[in-house]
C-alpha cells in the first residue's frame, strides 16, 4: 500500500501547492476544475470524475498575473479514485511540452509561483533539498 508521501519521491520536480483554474475536454464537454498543485513537469487535477490513465487532452490553465491563460498538452499518469483515504480524487496530469523553450517557460513560472507563496529564503532551502545527492 502506498503512503500518502511515496509519490513524492517518484516526481523530478518540486510542486507547489496552489489552486488554479484548469480547464480541459472530457468526451464532448468542456471541465472546469481546480489543481491542487503544480510543477515543472505536471499537475494534479482534483476531480470526482477523472479521465482514464494513458489519456492526453490540452489543459487550459489560469496562472495568476499572467495576461493570457496557457494551454498544455498532457496526459493522465495517474489516477485517485474518490474515497481514497490518503489523498483527496483526482489525477497526476504531466505535462508534454512541443519544445524545450515551452518546458523552461512553464518552469520559471512555477518557481515565481513557489517563490511568491513560499518566500525566497525558503524557497532557495527547499531547492536546495530537492537537488540529488552527489555520488562521492
Amino acid at each position: 500500500m502506498l503512503s500518502p508521501m511515496s509519490g513524492l519521491h517518484q516526481r523530478r520536480t518540486a510542486r507547489v501547492p496552489i489552486e488554479i483554474k484548469v480547464e480541459y475536454k472530457r468526451i464532448n464537454a468542456f471541465i472546469a476544475d481546480f489543481t491542487r498543485d503544480i510543477s515543472g513537469g505536471g499537475l494534479f487535477v482534483r476531480t470526482d470524475t477523472p479521465m482514464p490513465v494513458g489519456s492526453e487532452a490540452l489543459f487550459t490553465l489560469a496562472i495568476p498575473r499572467m495576461e493570457k491563460p496557457v494551454t498544455l498538452k498532457g496526459i493522465v499518469r495517474r489516477v485517485v479514485a474518490k474515497g481514497d483515504p490518503t489523498t483527496e480524487a483526482g489525477m497526476g496530469v504531466e505535462l508534454l511540452f512541443d519544445d524545450e523553450q515551452e518546458r523552461v517557460a512553464l518552469k520559471r513560472v512555477v518557481d515565481a509561483l513557489m517563490i511568491e507563496h513560499l518566500g525566497e529564503a525558503l524557497y532557495r532551502r527547499f531547492v536546495e533539498t530537492q537537488k540529488p545527492a552527489d555520488a562521492g
